[in-house]
């Protein structure tokens, strides 16, 4: 069914897609830190900041299977429609009643939890209709161009939404995401889908966890496929020490300002963009799972680094100057594991089951890093940072060279059984 898209045509969605993920995500993180400041400055409660990160994951989790279960059995595009729209009408609700409702927390965590539920189902049917939008040759490229623009908007977004609140105000920025959720409504609209032949699973209808148990057994059964699963749970648990423990060594331990933080965090953007940017121009990782392995290898000694760093009396300038060059050469490979790995799964998971694998993984993903977010947070303030890092860098290393192990010996097998 591939050639029936076009590569003229593969090219004019990832555009589109491109520029809906770019407007769609900036006005949603601006949204957000506008949300956080106006909620901090009426509440003054230190959970402004953190009420997306508790909503997101807990959504994703709840509805994992409903969700996945719902993109393979209907049609992508009238889906998807209907999520952004939902979108739509959410800020549109909230900004007529924010004006009259005195308690914000509870109608920014209500707001917050419809578009939670509906962006849940927006990015899973966009995974699963990968092959409806571009032909396989440009799978890759669509990934690391969304993956890229990701990343820039991490860089720039806090800084937009800053100087709009400065501006307009949070009332002007809510309108503002208004006209920015229907543009990208739009652009969802003009979107050209070309369903294939087995991209609906049009089976007997069998009960909820029926249908998801479907997409369970599938991972379960694919040895790669099931690695790549269990290696991004693990990696994004362990991350989280990046996020919690640099704020708060660089700021709380050692007292270096919150300016030299954004330079270290930039960083890690910086590296991703960097990092995706190179992956639109190399060719498919051969074999995917060795790849992420050695890839995560270098990951480790890299974290296990940034601890040495903290560990040895460098002076101030020194120390961050080496955690940038770390943080960005983190943020390269990121990139690199990160993109094989969703690639890897819509060129080889059925059409149909892309929507409950795609759905278990990304939600799996998204519950790992909250509770490395817990995890790391008792651990830093307990212990020191550079053992924290050297114990995590080392954990990776003997995980993942375990790991490396593992699958040579599984593809050994594999081999004397094919004769």
């Amino acid at each position: 069914m591939d050639g029936q898209i076009t590569n003229r045509q593969s090219i004019i969605q990832i555009v589109k897609a491109a520029s809906s993920d770019i407007i769609g995500t900036l006005g949603g993180d601006v949204f957000s830190f506008a949300l956080g400041l106006m909620l901090l400055h009426t509440t003054h409660s230190a959970i402004s900041f953190g009420l997306g990160s508790i909503i997101y994951p807990l959504v994703g989790l709840l509805l994992v299977m409903p969700v996945g279960n719902l993109v393979d059995r209907r049609r992508h595009k009238p889906l998807l429609l209907t999520s952004r729209g939902i979108v739509v009408l959410s800020y549109g609700v909230y900004a007529l009643l924010a004006p009259h409702v005195s308690n914000e927390m509870v109608l920014a965590i209500v707001v917050l939890t419809v578009i939670a539920s509906a962006d849940k189902v927006t990015s899973t049917t966009y995974m699963a209709s990968v092959h409806e939008l571009v032909n396989d040759n440009h799978v890759k490229t669509l990934s690391t161009i969304e993956q890229a623009a990701m990343a820039g908007i991490q860089l720039i977004s806090p800084l937009v939404a800053a100087a709009l609140y400065a501006w307009i105000g949070f009332e002007g920025i809510v309108r503002l995401e208004l006209g920015v959720e229907t543009i990208t409504w739009l652009i969802a609209l003009s979107m050209r889908f070309h369903p294939l032949a087995n991209a609906i699973d049009s089976g007997a209808p069998k009960s909820q966890w029926a249908q998801f148990k479907v997409g369970l057994d599938y991972i379960h059964t694919h040895f790669t496929l099931q690695s790549v699963v269990i290696l991004g749970i693990f990696l994004n648990f362990l991350l989280a020490s990046i996020d919690v423990g640099l704020p708060y060594a660089i700021v709380q331990t050692r007292h270096l300002g919150n300016a030299r933080l954004s330079w270290v965090l930039s960083a890690v953007a910086g590296g991703v963009l960097l990092g995706n940017l190179v992956l639109t121009v190399l060719p498919r990782f051969k074999n995917v799972l060795l790849a992420i392995l050695r890839l995560s290898l270098m990951l480790g000694g890299i974290i296990a680094v940034m601890g040495i760093c903290f560990i040895a009396p460098l002076r101030a300038a020194i120390l961050i100057g080496s955690l940038i060059v770390l943080s960005f050469f983190s943020g390269v490979i990121l990139a690199f594991v990160n993109t094989p790995m969703s690639v890897y799964m819509q060129m080889t998971v059925p059409t149909k089951l892309l929507g409950r694998v795609g759905s278990t993984f990304s939600t799996l993903m998204q519950l790992a890093l909250p509770l490395g977010t817990a995890a790391y947070g008792v651990f830093f303030q307990k212990f020191p940072a550079g053992p924290v890092y050297l114990i995590t860098g080392i954990v990776i290393m003997l995980y993942i060279g375990f790991n490396y192990l593992l699958v040579h010996h599984h593809e050994a097998a594999e081999q004397i059984k094919r004769g």
